[in-house]
């Protein structure tokens, strides 16, 4: 399963970022979830999908394994970590921040059309 650990907010878009971790005991595919800030809630779809990523890489995080999703341009792939291991980072695109302006950010298995993780402030977690 899939877990927010980190969101790092940034007066740039070049240094916003969300980190997701695997912390199950089986490899997870990405494809078919999705990060997005309370405006999912809102009911306006216009508005959930501008502030919605949906992952749609056929790439399996390993347990304990890590991703990165920067907010701004880059190249997609898997990238040394300071502590030894990799972390499967991807890019955005946007050009302007996104998760430092968000009250919440939820991560969501769409598949499975629930909201699996919440990310509320800087230190509060809760399950769905």
């Amino acid at each position: 399963m899939l877990k927010i650990v980190e969101v790092h907010p940034s007066l740039s878009v070049a240094g916003e970022y969300v980190v997701l971790q695997n912390t199950g005991l089986t490899s997870v595919s990405l494809r078919g979830w999705a990060l997005c800030t309370q405006t999912y809630l809102g009911g306006d779809a216009a508005l959930a999908g501008r502030d919605m990523y949906i992952f749609t890489h056929d790439i399996y995080i390993k347990p304990y394994g890590r991703v990165v999703l920067f907010t701004q341009s880059g190249e997609c792939g898997w990238y040394p970590t300071n502590d030894g291991k990799s972390a499967f980072v991807v890019y955005w695109g946007r050009s302007e921040r996104i998760w430092s302006c968000a009250e919440q950010v939820h991560l969501l298995q769409l598949a499975a059309s629930r909201r699996v993780v919440q990310f509320a402030g800087a230190d509060a977690y809760a399950i769905s």
